[in-house]
Formats: C-alpha cells, sequence, structure tokens
C-alpha cells in the first residue's frame, strides 16, 4: 500500500460524506466477480453482471451508502408507464458524478456501477455492513437505512476487509413484521414483497388491502414504500422511528 494510493482514499471518502453518503469502502473487482451470478426478480428476471463486464480494466470499486432519514426519502412516484423516480435515491447520482469527475481529474478512468452488479455484495465485501434477515444491509450504526451505489475505476484503491459480523443472531423481528409475508431469513420473495407488488402494472388479488395500510398512496401518483422490516429492525435509530408520515396522509 501506497502513500499515494491511502491518500486517495482518503480524498474519495471525503468526496462521498461531503456529499451526502453515510458510508463509504473499497471492495475488489476480482472478489466480487468470484461469486457465483445470481437471479434478479423484479418486474424483468435478469441475471447479475460482473463488475469487469462493466469495466474490464477496473482494479477498485467505490461502493456508498446514503441514508434513508425520514418516509419522505421512501417515496415511490409514477412517471408513466413502467416509469418511476425515487427522490431519496437521487443523492446516489450526485455521489457517482462527483466520484468519477474527481478520478478523471487525477487520470484515471471511472465508470457507475450498473445496479445489476450487486451492491450488497459489495457492501459487504468493502466492510459496510452483513446481510441481513431482511435481505438488506445492516449497518452496525444505520441499520439497515442505507442505500447504496457504486463506482468502478482503475485506479488502484487499497481494499477494505469484508464485514465479518453477525448483525442478526436470532433475532428474526423483520421476518415477523412483514405483513405479506415475504421474509425468510436472508431471502425476499419479490412477488410478495410490498415494495415490489407496488409497481406492478396490475395489482395481484388480496394485495389491495396489505398496500393500502402498508405502503400508501400519498398523493394519486405517489407511493409510502413499505418499510415494516426495516422499522422492525433493533437497529433502527430512535431519529429514523420518529420521521414518519402522520396518519393524516396515509400511515
Amino acid at each position: 500500500m501506497t502513500t499515494q494510493s491511502t491518500d486517495l482514499k482518503s480524498c474519495l471518502r471525503e468526496l462521498c460524506e461531503d456529499k451526502g453518503a453515510a458510508a463509504f469502502g473499497v471492495a475488489a473487482p476480482e472478489d466480487a466477480d468470484a461469486l457465483p451470478r445470481i437471479r434478479i426478480v423484479e418486474l424483468v428476471t435478469r441475471w447479475s453482471k460482473h463488475v469487469r463486464e462493466v469495466m474490464p480494466e477496473a482494479k477498485s470499486v467505490i461502493i456508498f451508502g446514503v441514508p434513508s432519514l425520514d418516509d419522505a426519502d421512501e417515496l415511490e412516484i409514477r412517471r408513466g408507464e413502467r416509469k418511476f423516480s425515487y427522490p431519496g435515491y437521487g443523492r446516489i447520482v450526485v455521489v457517482q458524478r462527483e466520484l468519477v469527475r474527481y478520478l478523471s481529474s487525477q487520470g484515471y478512468s471511472a465508470k457507475p456501477v450498473t445496479e445489476l452488479v450487486p451492491h450488497k455484495r459489495l457492501a459487504v465485501l468493502a466492510g459496510i455492513g452483513a446481510y441481513g434477515k431482511n435481505s438488506l444491509i445492516i449497518s452496525p450504526r444505520l441499520g439497515p437505512w442505507l442505500r447504496f451505489g457504486a463506482v468502478a475505476t482503475d485506479a488502484p484503491v487499497p481494499k477494505d476487509k469484508p464485514f465479518a459480523k453477525d448483525m442478526c443472531g436470532r433475532c428474526r423481528r423483520c421476518v415477523t413484521a412483514c405483513p405479506s409475508g415475504a421474509l425468510k431469513p436472508y431471502v425476499v420473495d419479490p412477488h410478495r414483497c410490498l415494495v415490489y407488488v407496488g409497481v406492478m402494472p396490475e395489482t395481484p388479488r388480496g394485495f389491495g388491502t396489505l398496500l393500502e395500510a402498508n405502503a400508501p398512496m400519498v398523493t394519486p401518483s405517489t407511493r409510502k414504500m413499505c418499510t415494516r422490516c426495516q422499522m422492525a429492525c433493533p437497529y433502527t435509530t430512535a431519529e429514523r422511528r420518529r420521521n414518519v408520515l402522520r396518519p393524516s396522509v396515509g400511515r
């Protein structure tokens, strides 16, 4: 590890934090690509990609997490047929853009990593948190409330140690709290998870009442995504528990 590469890593961390990220880490592309591909089941079923399919010359992957601090960060706005936007996730694009800009100014190539490269795996490899029973990354400081972005680069940035601690133990609060029975420990059924059900072209039979109670529409085009499994997590902070929509607007 050289002083130059360590200094670069410090600069990248500071940039991410300055732009609103609450977690930062670096993973090696070869470690991520050594893991087997997984099926990504949403509206369309696809297979995950490797980092070096996105950037063949990659030497490092920078992974960062922006925090969800309020129910307003969990809004989903329908913008048209199968088109949605997520205001709480907008900071991810800002951080990615600034990372690419800065690395380019230092003479390196950099590219945002597509969501088809599993970001949760990168977060574990980069030491940010553990993969929890709710199929989210559990951070010791912010619980399951981080949303991830990543940038691949040919810069030789020192990698972090993978996160090794079990954050869940015997706890099953998230599994019990899921209103649609979508969770088994460490596995989520996307066909039952209300976050995914909420974007389906047609609401499956029997899910209308569940959506209304747990993922309500707050305007004719805006839904507050279900967060029951996250709110049940013992690592959720008291501040996050307070920052919820009032019953008069859908809770």
